[in-house]
């Protein structure tokens, strides 16, 4: 095993994530590829395209520069023998940034600290990590979950290169392991004084996750109805094009009563 540790770095790396990181890898053959000053997706495209250009990589460790990393995680993915596996962890508050199939697999992941075997990438299509398509969804009176794509690449958008490969790789049937021990992540809240030799920067910790609450938003109310139709699903099914009985209004996602839009 070698491994090509990747760090997607837009220009902030926490000192603490990378100390949590080396210690994680420094009895496996590696390499380091660490991106300063790129945007989504590219930040993650880059570094991934360059590391498999070595033969001898055999497995990608994506590392975000803000992750709480578990001690001695990174051990434990390795023997699930999975092609892919992905810690879930917190996004703001108490949320998660994976969502979970029926059977207990991940119908998408974060890529806060993602392990990927090279022969999936090497079989897949480029560019692994988009942000011009977005995957909605709803769940139907019959507890199944539809997904389909949607063009944004004339959009504002953050983040959604996540999703994308997760639902690819679940099209796929390439299951996603979640191992139950999740990941934290850091926000910098206020930079120290630049002026006082007693300046240090504020730094907020978020470490609980609340599992499937993928709805990043904070009303109680529909945190709750989401979670339970979440629970309630009893399939999956991936689409190529939206259902002809949805709509958009404002941007999202609309359909009559018969259905829930999520």
């Amino acid at each position: 095993m070698k491994l090509a540790v990747v760090v997607p770095s837009r220009g902030l790396l926490f000192s603490q994530t990378a100390e949590e990181l080396l210690n994680e890898i420094k009895d496996i053959p590696h390499k380091l590829f660490i991106t300063v000053g790129k945007p989504l997706p590219e930040c993650f495209n880059a570094p991934v395209n360059e590391a498999l250009k070595d033969p001898e990589i055999t497995h990608i460790l994506i590392c975000e520069d803000d992750m709480i990393i578990p001690k001695g995680v990174l051990k434990a993915m390795i023997k699930t023998n999975y092609a892919v596996v992905a810690l879930d962890y917190p996004f703001k508050g108490h949320d998660a940034t994976t969502l979970h199939a029926p059977d207990g697999s991940a119908l998408y992941t974060g890529t806060g600290f993602m392990l990927i075997n090279r022969l999936i990438l090497d079989k897949m299509e480029k560019p692994y990590f988009r942000t011009d398509i977005a995957w909605d969804s709803m769940i139907t009176k019959e507890n199944e979950i539809l997904f389909w794509p949607r063009d944004v690449s004339k959009k504002k958008t953050y983040g959604l290169h996540d999703v994308h490969f997760g639902i690819l790789l679940f099209a796929n049937q390439i299951p996603i392991c979640v191992p139950p021990v999740t990941a934290g992540q850091r926000k910098l809240v206020e930079k120290g004084n630049s002026e006082s030799n007693m300046g240090v920067d504020s730094i907020k910790e978020l470490r609980r996750v609340w599992r499937n609450n993928t709805t990043k938003n904070e009303s109680p109310e529909i945190i709750a109805a989401f979670l339970k139709r979440i629970n309630q699903l009893k399939s999956v099914k991936i689409l190529t094009a939206k259902p002809e009985n949805v709509y958009y209004e404002d941007g999202q996602a609309r359909i009559r009563s018969e259905h829930v839009v999520v």
